[in-house]
């Protein structure tokens, strides 16, 4: 069973790494996706479209790694919880929003409840490991 779970804070983790990645090779990109949702206003959706993919980069290492896993994977449910609350917002406002969740906006715009369903599996996941027990190896 611990095979298992490595694998799975494996897949939470790197979906994460992968995600900042790609947001910080394309930085302007990501900025005009964070600009979509009317949430925030410049200079601060410039700083969130520059600060979230490294925070994204190093809360997934610490999940895949294991060093300070418990945070990252605290630092991720939170950022789902976020952009969850933040696609709601602009769904209840009609914002023809962009997600650049995965580089270039990855899903059409607009598209709130697959941009959800998604969000809400990937959460469901980042909580069942953040609560489940670590397994480790029995050694008799």
């Amino acid at each position: 069973m611990i095979w298992f779970q490595r694998i799975l804070h494996l897949l939470f983790g790197g979906l994460f790494v992968y995600a900042g990645v790609m947001k910080a090779l394309n930085p302007m990109v990501f900025l005009d996706d964070v600009r979509s949702f009317a949430l925030l206003p410049d200079p601060y959706a410039g700083i969130l479209a520059m600060f979230l993919p490294w925070l994204e980069i190093f809360a997934g290492l610490a999940v895949i790694t294991g060093r300070m896993r418990k945070g990252g994977l605290l630092v991720l449910n939170g950022s789902l919880v976020t952009f969850l609350a933040a696609i709601g917002i602009a769904w209840f406002r009609g914002t023809d929003i962009r997600c650049g969740c995965f580089g270039e906006s990855d899903v059409a715009a607009g598209n709130y409840a697959e941009f959800m369903l998604r969000d809400v599996a990937i959460l469901a996941l980042g909580l069942w490991l953040a609560f489940k027990p670590w397994q480790t190896a029995h050694r008799d």
